[in-house]
């Protein structure tokens, strides 16, 4: 064969290799436009994976099928799950929204003592802006539009968060057979590629699974014990919505050191001010409760909880923010994407960018 057929024949190839990489680009293109407005659910599903997978490979080590395996994880984590988390969303905005005016102004009355302060809501329909609309507006239309929006929310939130379900069953059914194909077919087996995606694998894990299984631990615990302190409590003295608090206080946690003490504080002023109005004798309860919260079941949350779910693979700090901005930036799936590109960015900086500045070798 002369050098031109060899030359031919090395243009043809990198000229059929170039179409196909267009074309590779062109299909993602066209799939990353048409599901743009899946990207949250997907990520939810990646998040929903994560919080799945260890007992799905439990259940593998004790000889079920994948299939199967996949299947009890869906019905014993995943879904009791996902209602754990429209029940406490639900719960939020239910306490929420049974909360009329003459609470706030109850609560900041009793902390502002010397009159309201100009910027803290005295009316509902300043509290509630939609009161004022359905007030002026009280029309058999207006109720029956906005009833047909929240029900139109709702059946699009069911049907996403079916395909986000069917989604992460089958991330945690075909993890091994996904797993050998990118390493295999992909990446190849112990390359560099390979070791930042296992790298990023194990940092998902520990912030989706560890992280949300503390917060949900803390939420479930402190909802209790804030119950358990309410059945004792002196007569006209309580700790205020119970369970709305306890998910403040879950979601408090992820800021570092001072999370949960500034929502223990916060209580023990009030439960104190209010005391002092039934009487100082009832001033126990406020000590008692930061004595129960801010120095026993905050000391086991630090020393058990926190390191045995979440671990101590990335920085406090960087998981707050992820979790802070991620919504603010994406919107409500931030929750998810911001910790996972927190994960990615996060390990990069770590091993590849020195290699990149120092120029090592592939």
């Amino acid at each position: 064969m002369s050098m031109d057929s060899d030359g031919d024949l090395i243009d043809n190839q990198l000229l059929s290799r170039l179409g196909w990489w267009a074309f590779g680009l062109v299909l993602a293109t066209v799939l990353v436009y048409a599901l743009r407005g899946y990207l949250g659910w997907a990520v939810f599903g990646v998040f929903l994976y994560y919080m799945a997978r260890p007992v799905a490979r439990q259940l593998r080590q004790r000889g079920l099928s994948e299939s199967t395996a996949a299947v009890i994880t869906l019905g014993l984590v995943i879904l009791p799950f996902v209602s754990i988390l429209i029940v406490l969303a639900s719960i939020a905005i239910i306490q929420l929204a049974t909360l009329e005016a003459t609470d706030f102004e109850r609560i900041v009355e009793t902390l502002f003592p010397d009159g309201l302060p100009e910027t803290v809501p005295q009316t509902e329909e300043e509290v509630y802006p939609f009161v004022e609309d359905f007030t002026t507006d009280p029309t058999v239309g207006s109720i029956i539009e906005w009833g047909s929006g929240v029900l139109g929310a709702f059946l699009t939130a069911a049907y996403n968060l079916f395909i986000t379900l069917l989604f992460a069953f089958f991330l945690v059914r075909d993890e091994r057979r996904l797993a050998r194909w990118f390493r295999s077919d992909i990446v190849g087996e112990g390359t560099r590629v390979d070791e930042f995606a296992r790298a990023i694998d194990k940092g998902l894990s520990s912030v989706f699974f560890g992280y949300t299984l503390t917060i949900l631990a803390i939420m479930i615990l402190t909802g209790v014990i804030y119950a358990l302190l309410n059945a004792i409590a002196p007569p006209g003295l309580a700790i205020p919505q119970v369970l709305l608090l306890a998910i403040v206080t879950g979601l408090a946690s992820v800021i570092p050191l001072v999370g949960r003490s500034i929502v223990y504080a916060a209580v023990v002023v009030y439960l104190a001010v209010m005391a002092i109005q039934i009487g100082l004798t009832a001033l126990w309860f406020p000590i008692a409760f930061y004595i129960i919260m801010g120095v026993f079941f905050d000391g086991i949350i630090r020393t058990y909880v926190r390191p045995s779910l979440s671990g101590r693979m990335f920085p406090t700090g960087l998981v707050l923010f992820a979790y802070i901005l991620g919504p603010l930036a994406f919107g409500w799936y931030g929750i998810f994407l911001g910790p996972l590109l927190m994960v990615v960015a996060t390990l990069f900086v770590q091993t590849e960018l020195p290699r990149l500045l120092h120029g090592e070798a592939n």
